[in-house]
């Protein structure tokens, strides 16, 4: 394996129709204190000029940079990225982050931490993270649902569902790494790559793809390495169809890493439960996504769980 302090660094970002976002996330990654080798966006937008915009703010930074387009769809255009990439290591941000100055230069000092299996996977850490426990988190909880803690350990949940920390106050072992911030050694992907097992675009793949590379590799997330994922609201799917691939997300986390025990099957009903209990308390409290569009992102997600139990999957596009 290549030490992380000799290695080189890619920096890979799938984007689709965020100029402003990626000019900005542009202009954090050439200030970092330790340069990446090159830089490939992976574009699946229409209409705008990314690549001379990014050109421009590059030009003089001694990052090679790489500019190319593609079919719609995160795991396909991070595997794009993952096929062109030269670097030893190679990070993966959404393109509505910006980096702290030192975050390369941070999440690689944890590469070469002493664990066992050695580190193939290192991520970040948010400086405005999701408000972190409270009654929400809470119900998120009990429902084996996505939430977020100031400190503690994680927690992956039986349907994929994941318990995140918010402050880690030093270097910590975790399941899985969120997709807006990832970075993995090269050597990880002899045997994986991300798997896009919904349409154009899919929920928790990312925790499909690090579960996966954590039966080889420790996963650690670094207190050290900061950035801000702003999470910007440009063509982001709707909140029905967010349900319907969430609810098919996790049937396809239970199906193919879980164990069919009666516990682990209870504890999968429980987190489809919670996905459609607190969707009906959101459409009752805020009149959203309303009560036609909720009803399909149900009926949509089960639906698809339908077909592949009678062995009928939808094609992947």
């Amino acid at each position: 394996m290549v030490p992380a302090r000799t290695g080189t660094v890619t920096v890979a970002v799938p984007t689709v129709n965020r100029l402003d976002d990626m000019t900005a996330m542009a202009r954090t990654l050439v200030a970092q204190t330790r340069k990446p080798l090159e830089f490939i966006v992976v574009d699946a937008g229409q209409g705008q000029d990314l690549d001379g915009a990014l050109r421009q703010i590059l030009e003089g930074s001694g990052i090679d940079y790489t500019y190319v387009r593609s079919r719609k769809g995160l795991p396909l255009q991070r595997n794009v990225a993952i096929d062109l990439a030269r670097g030893d290591f190679v990070f993966f941000f959404d393109d509505d982050v910006e980096l702290l100055p030192d975050y390369i230069e941070k999440a690689m000092e944890a590469f070469d931490l002493p664990f066992d299996p050695p580190v193939g996977c290192v991520t970040g850490t948010l400086t405005r993270p999701p408000p972190p426990g409270g009654r929400r988190a809470e119900i998120y909880r009990a429902f084996g649902l996505t939430n977020w803690v100031e400190h503690g350990q994680p927690e992956l949940y039986v349907s994929g569902g994941v318990r995140f920390v918010t402050e880690p106050t030093e270097v910590i072992r975790v399941p899985v790494a969120e997709g807006c911030r990832m970075a993995f050694r090269r050597e990880v992907f002899a045997h994986d790559r991300f798997l896009q097992f919904l349409p154009t675009y899919c929920q928790s793949e990312d925790v499909d793809f690090t579960w996966r590379v954590s039966q080889r590799w420790t996963i650690v997330q670094t207190p050290h390495a900061k950035l801000d994922h702003k999470v910007s609201p440009t063509n982001r799917i709707g909140y029905s169809n967010q349900l319907h691939q969430l609810i098919y997300a996790h049937y396809h986390f239970f199906r193919h890493y879980r164990d069919k025990t009666p516990k682990n099957v209870a504890g999968f009903a429980r987190a489809e439960l919670g996905l459609v209990a607190l969707a009906v308390g959101r459409q009752l409290k805020k009149g959203e996504p309303g009560a036609k569009l909720l009803a399909k992102g149900i009926t949509d997600g089960w639906r698809r769980v339908g077909r592949d139990l009678v062995g009928r999957p939808l094609p992947v596009t």
